[in-house]
């Protein structure tokens, strides 16, 4: 057996191993359910982050660059944010400051639809447990309103996935009120929710009320000291290397896209702590004190420079190619990897099942995890705290996502890093590619 085809055997066994749990996690309703929670807290955040730039201006009256026309922009924003206060901080609390309230609604909306229930009464019931959760019993049942925000996305989904499953078990068991056929379908959805609906409510406060009395804290409260614990041992450098090489390992190994498998994860995290970065800048805290160094936009624009695998290098070696094969690849994809978007690359080339493609794959963005994580922990570049979406190009989201001008430097040095690292790959391959094409 040749060396070539020991490769090809191990790899389609890994495949084989692997699609399995793609395909799990692909297709399993809980796991849909929480990634379309996830997607559809992203206007939310935008927005909010919008508002929260004008809100908190990264600046001080006794600030200089000595620049002319950029202190003067910066006094004004300064100026600002100061002033209006009252009518930019709303729309931040609007949206990230209840970010966990609109997911829960959203993640049961999709679970219930999923099982062909009344998606819209099972996510109305699944919101309202969740408020009865973040309410104190003991000291007069008023909402504890930082218990909506993003600290307690987790135990919003939990709730949200719980709910959906007892209704639907009530609904399912007949335990629930059952009307004539000649009343009109939306008085029998709504009727046939109630008795649902009181199961599960009676089940998360009474586990709220035994929390209270026996512990003196909320769930939410709880909540927090065990995501602590689970934040702590994923919010790490080397937990999330790994984590990333594995990501990278699937969609350019395999072709299995890490959203159906890391994604429903890692992205709740990612929002968590980019909230709450956000969240100590809005009460004070030095951007050099924020908690958390790896966020969203932390993923977004160190580890993902073009798309994940930071192709972004690559995908300018192919523009400049002699192989026609990859210099044509290279042409249609370089707009969109500059917005980091990378998928004609990883199947175009393709990276796709290309061992000596995915080597570098793996480890350009490892390199920028390290170099990021590194430059980040010293306080060489400001903690990020600001969200953007992911199509940002990633000099720019990174300046702005951590107002430091020093992130969109390390963007660059990451860059030239990724080439170093593509390099010697990308020769190798252009050398098998202009073989194939002269042989032709």
């Amino acid at each position: 057996m040749s060396e070539n085809t020991k490769k090809v055997s191990i790899i389609d066994k890994i495949e084989e191993w692997c699609q399995p749990l793609a395909t799990f996690f692909g297709t399993e309703p809980h796991f849909l359910a929480i990634r379309d929670g996830v997607v559809s807290s992203l206007p939310f955040t935008f927005i909010g982050g919008f508002a929260f730039l004008i809100y908190k201006c990264p600046w001080s009256d006794t600030a200089s660059t000595g620049i002319g026309f950029f202190d003067a922009f910066m006094d004004a924003w300064w100026y600002l944010s100061c002033n209006f206060q009252q009518y930019t901080y709303p729309p931040y609390a609007a949206t990230i400051g209840v970010l966990s309230l609109w997911i829960c609604f959203v993640v049961a909306y999709s679970l219930a639809q999923h099982y062909k229930k009344n998606a819209i009464n099972f996510a109305v019931c699944s919101a309202s447990i969740f408020l009865l959760v973040c309410s104190p019993v003991m000291v007069g049942g008023d909402i504890t309103y930082s218990n909506l925000g993003s600290v307690n996305i987790f135990l919003a989904i939990l709730i949200a996935l719980g709910a959906v499953e007892i209704m639907r078990l009530a609904i399912d068991k007949g335990w629930t009120i059952h009307m004539p056929p000649s009343v009109p379908q939306v008085i029998e959805n709504t009727f046939s929710t109630i008795f649902p609906f009181l199961y599960a409510l009676i089940a998360f406060y009474a586990l709220s009320v035994i929390c209270q009395v026996a512990f003196g804290m909320l769930i939410p409260e709880i909540w927090s000291y065990v995501f602590t614990l689970i934040s702590f041992g994923v919010n790490n450098s080397i937990a999330v290397t790994v984590l990333t090489a594995f990501e990278n390992l699937l969609f350019g190994g395999f072709g299995i896209h890490p959203t159906t498998v890391v994604g429903p994860l890692l992205d709740p995290l990612q929002l968590v702590t980019l909230a709450e970065n956000a969240e100590a800048v809005a009460a004070g805290v030095a951007l050099s004190d924020l908690p958390n160094v790896y966020t969203q936009s932390f993923w977004a624009y160190y580890s993902c420079i073009g798309g994940a695998g930071s192709t972004l290098a690559l995908a300018i070696m192919c523009v400049r190619s002699k192989s026609k094969q990859l210099s044509s690849v290279g042409k249609v994809s370089i707009i969109p990897s500059i917005f980091n978007i990378n998928e004609p690359v990883i199947f175009g080339l393709p990276i796709f099942l290309n061992p000596t493609l995915v080597i570098p794959f793996i480890l350009a963005p490892t390199v920028n995890i390290i170099l990021g994580w590194a430059a980040t922990s010293m306080n060489l570049v400001n903690k990020s705290y600001i969200f953007l979406t992911s199509t940002t190009p990633a000099p720019i989201g990174a300046f702005v996502a951590t107002m430091d001008w020093r992130a969109a430097v390390l963007v660059v040095v990451m860059f030239a890093l990724d080439w170093v690292v593509f390099w010697p790959f990308f020769k190798r391959y252009e050398a098998t590619c202009l073989q194939q094409e002269q042989g032709e």
